[in-house]
This record gives C-alpha cells, structure tokens and sequence, in this order.
C-alpha cells in the first residue's frame, strides 16, 4: 500500500472550505525513498485545490535559547542531514503550522522552516507573505528530479482523482 493512501483519505474526507496545514521535512526533495512518499504527499495536498500551507521544518529541539528568530526559506537546498541543515523547536513549529491556517498570506505556500539567533517574531504575516507561491505540484524553486512519469500508477490514479477536486 502507498505511504500516501493516509494522506488522500484525509483528503477525501474534508469539504470545503477547509484549510490544511501539512508538515513534511526539511530535504524532502533529496531523493530518497523515506522522502519520495513525503513529497507525493505534498503533491496531493497541492493537488486538492484546498487551501494549504506545507511546512518543512529543520532539526525538532536543537536549537540554543537564543535561537528564537524564524526564518522561513524556499528551495529545499539544504541536505546535509544533521542539524547544520537548520534547527527548530517543536513549540516553534506548532506555532506556524497552526498560525498558518488563519493567514491569507500562507495559503499556498511551501517552506523549509528553522530558527536562528535572535528574537521571536510577534507577526507571521510578513513572513508569509515574503515567500513565492507555490505553482504546478512542487514547491517554489524544488529539485526536478521526481517527474511525474516516473511516478508509480496507484500514486497517479490518487492525483487525479484528487485534482481539482474543491
């Protein structure tokens, strides 16, 4: 069965208007077959025509006490694998996954989320709104090397049912 069965019956479920807010990981474009099922993931939610936000967040719970400035960046360029790639705490990540679901400025947007030195932002607006919009199934600036036509069939017959569904 496909890891991503969960994530098209959750899908199928809502009815509009409902917003998601879907965390998946940071070097989620790094071919690898734990983040291919990550990305197909998000290729449905992108897919469903509901409103979204997919959060890519660093390294849960390695960042210092001073380490509370969020920085959200596009691209998926860091894949190291340890938390040279960026760090984030749990607390950090509720916060902009559940500040995501009011915030117009959010809605179809895809982002690698970390932490650095300095202080906490009080508005996520700004932060939202700084970022491209996402266009087609992948993120803004995302690796091209999962092509559709490479795609296993049970995957493409969920996207397509899924498509423009709302």
């Amino acid at each position: 069965m496909m890891r991503t069965r969960p994530v098209k019956a959750v899908l199928e479920a809502l009815e509009a208007p409902a917003r998601i807010a879907l965390m998946t990981a940071l070097g989620v474009t790094k071919p690898t077959t734990g983040h291919d099922w990550k990305r197909r993931a998000e290729r449905l939610v992108r897919a469903s025509g509901l409103k979204y936000t997919i959060v890519r967040p660093g390294w849960f719970d390695y960042n210092e006490p001073d380490e509370q400035h969020l920085v959200l960046r596009q691209g998926d360029t860091h894949w190291a694998g340890n938390p040279s790639d960026g760090v984030i705490s749990r607390a950090q990540i509720a916060r902009v996954l559940v500040a995501s679901l009011s915030s117009d400025a959010a809605d179809r947007k895809t982002f690698e989320l970390i932490a650095e030195k300095g202080e906490a932002q009080d508005d996520l607006d700004p932060l939202f709104a700084a970022l491209q919009d996402d266009s087609g199934l992948d993120g803004p600036a995302d690796h091209e090397n999962l092509p559709l036509d490479g795609e296993p069939q049970d995957f493409l017959a969920d996207l397509d049912a899924l498509s423009g569904r709302f």
